[in-house]
């Protein structure tokens, strides 16, 4: 072998090599990976059969991935920044179908994005498949292993939410103002009835079950308060806008419900714990 030749494969070698280190020191801080079921250049969901190859090729590389209608792990749901978001990105000219692999982060950053693989290939489906598989190359000396971080605790995410919770029912909003709530007799009764129906009501399992969605009925009177009722129409929860979007306080307990990854959670206090559930809820 010409030395012009051996310099090139070592060379090739080394940015290997340095390119799964680099994936290593940003990929192992993340617990899962989310891929969506239809990625920005798509016109239909897996089109091309992309969405299922990719997860496929991410749990080869030993990552945990879930669809993006998936519900997630409870401590994913807790905090939100365990998890990677995968996507592919189109950069395909006239002759050369051209993808590569961008993960992001639950503050929208761009942790990773692989090298650009690339097909000659006339069919779509074979160039597309085969550009996504030669994108994945980039990976070829990298295995997934979950390492946790500071910022990624869920001991430290779980903190932040007792401060939050604490924060909100000190500045909440209470029954008496006159942004959430209508000052007349009618409301005072109805306030009064839903207190009563929370505390008959207060089983917490029973708003996790994935067959048992709340449905929320807006307070006569309110704009940001709602009741949540079962299937009985029985009041399980009042909550209140606490001033942040899809955050709620929920009224008589230290409680949140709010949305992270698309699904609504109840955070709340059992004997001083702070526990988080998946709660399915119909606006």
């Amino acid at each position: 072998m010409k030395i012009s030749n051996k310099v090139s494969v070592i060379v090739i070698m080394l940015v290997s090599l340095l390119t799964s280190v680099n994936a290593q020191d940003k990929l192992n801080n993340y617990k899962y990976v989310v891929v969506a079921n239809q990625f920005d250049f798509q016109s239909e969901p897996d089109q091309y059969r992309l969405n299922g190859l990719t997860t496929f090729l991410l749990q080869k590389q030993n990552f945990t991935v879930f669809s993006n209608t998936d519900v997630l792990p409870d401590d994913a749901i807790a905090n939100g920044c365990l998890v990677l978001y995968a996507t592919l990105k189109n950069s395909s000219s006239l002759f050369k179908t051209k993808v590569n692999v961008q993960f992001e982060n639950c503050k929208k950053e761009i942790v990773f994005t692989s090298d650009i693989g690339e097909s000659r290939d006339k069919k779509y489906i074979v160039a597309y498949n085969e550009a996504t598989r030669n994108a994945f190359n980039t990976f070829s000396s990298f295995e997934h292993t979950y390492k946790a971080t500071t910022e990624n605790s869920t001991t430290t995410q779980v903190e932040a939410l007792k401060q939050e919770i604490e924060t909100l029912k000190a500045n909440k909003v209470t029954e008496e103002s006159p942004k959430v709530t209508a000052i007349d007799k009618t409301k005072d009764e109805v306030v009064k009835a839903t207190n009563t129906a929370v505390k008959s009501n207060s089983n917490l399992e029973a708003a996790t079950t994935a067959d048992n969605t709340l449905k929320a009925q807006l307070i006569t009177g309110s704009v940001f308060s709602y009741n949540l009722l079962d299937a009985n129409n029985t009041v399980v929860y009042t909550i209140l806008l606490s001033g942040k979007e899809d955050y709620y306080i929920v009224k008589g307990q230290d409680a949140l419900i709010y949305k992270m990854n698309n699904q609504w959670v109840l955070a709340h206090y059992v004997n001083n714990d702070l526990q988080i559930k998946a709660i399915n809820i119909k606006f």
